[in-house]
């Protein structure tokens, strides 16, 4: 995920025109109790170019390229329903071209498979919340309040959060704490994201290979003076913002800081350094089962076991806290459950348990021996 810097959005004079009287039909809609019906203005070629224009054509989200066909314009805060929410939407940013995102059509409507059934929908109306009592509810709201599960590309500091290993796979980026309202809910908002839009399919994480496999070719040839300026050039070419999957490619030339470091720096954005969280100094982070390995309350290799419609769900725990589980890894036991039944509201500390000397325990009862 790349930051894509909406403050260089120019709307075309035209569109505002064309969506005023739309936009006073949808208050008075609400105001009077009714459903507002919207016509999808958004899809004017005038307001998708100039939001392509941005990024180039390719997904926000997942950074595919989208040839030949115009790209969906995903409202980032959805206008109507919300999955799993109660009452109305985002209505009043309905036609905000700040509140929209380019995306894929699989990122945007679906597509993706769990436990070999296909149809999820991936953002679609998703927009779940870490507190929900912080959800903005009218025109006047602060949204600096909410405190949002999905990463936006928008958002700077939330690009940053995902990063690739060297096989092409989405995970968390190491060495960013994460926030306090993340381990008050025991949720990773990256491996949320993640597993929301189905970041890890598998022929994405292919491409992504592809893009990396190429920049880590091209890496070493810098240091050779007869290459370095071809190899530049390539690289430049392949982690500028416009391509597809640059932000795996630009992690991939990462991995090769000596050759690397001062072309690094060239094309960094600000926004793309690592935050620096206010809640660093926090004594343990009770999100992952990273604490419970390090206070040998867990081994890493043990096995998770749970019951759901009546099938048998197993999973390991790795080394360093992370879930495999159905052939993916997941930073947190809820990301991991809610990854294997399809389920929006299973927290996987209840769900996941664990043999311990005979007897069966859940992952809460063991998270809570520990605080107690």
């Amino acid at each position: 995920m790349r930051h894509v810097d909406m403050n260089s959005l120019v709307v075309p004079a035209a569109w505002n025109r064309k969506i005023a009287d739309t936009v006073e039909s949808v208050r008075k809609a609400v105001a009077s109790g009714k459903k507002p019906v919207f016509p999808s203005h958004w899809t004017d070629p005038r307001l998708r170019q100039a939001l392509s224009d941005l990024m180039g054509p390719k997904c926000w989200y997942c950074e595919t390229p989208i040839h030949g066909n115009n790209p969906d314009v995903d409202h980032y805060r959805p206008k109507s329903a919300i999955i799993g929410v109660d009452g109305p939407g985002y209505w009043w940013l309905a036609y905000v071209p700040s509140n929209y995102r380019l995306a894929c059509g699989f990122c945007n409507s679906g597509g993706a498979q769990v436990n070999g059934q296909s149809g999820r929908r991936t953002k679609s109306n998703h927009f779940p919340l870490l507190d929900e009592s912080t959800r903005a509810t009218g025109e006047l709201s602060d949204y600096a309040e909410e405190q949002r599960v999905l990463l936006d590309p928008a958002d700077g500091r939330d690009a940053c959060l995902i990063g690739f290993d060297a096989g092409g796979y989405a995970h968390r980026r190491s060495g960013i704490p994460r926030s306090a309202a993340e381990v008050s809910q025991c949720l990773c908002r990256a491996d949320e994201t993640i597993r929301i839009l189905d970041l890890n399919r598998e022929l994405l994480v292919e491409d992504r290979k592809i893009a990396m496999d190429n920049i880590s070719g091209l890496a070493p040839l810098l240091a050779i003076a007869a290459a370095a300026s071809t190899a530049r050039e390539m690289i430049e070419s392949r982690i500028g913002i416009r391509s597809g999957w640059s932000a795996a490619a630009l992690e991939a030339l990462r991995m090769h800081p000596k050759a690397a470091d001062e072309l690094i720096r060239h094309v960094s954005h600000p926004t793309h350094s690592e935050p620096v969280s206010p809640d660093s100094g926090r004594e343990v982070d009770l999100t992952d089962l990273g604490f419970l390995i390090s206070a040998r309350v867990l081994k890493p290799g043990c096995k998770l076991a749970a019951e759901h419609d009546g099938d048998l769900r197993e999973a390991e725990v790795l080394v360093d806290g992370r879930i495999s589980c159905d052939a993916r890894i997941w930073s947190t036991p809820t990301s991991a459950a809610r990854a294997v039944t399809g389920r929006e509201d299973i927290d996987g500390w209840d769900f996941w348990t664990i043999n311990v000397n005979g007897a069966t325990t859940s992952l809460a009862e063991l998270r809570d021996q520990y605080r107690g």
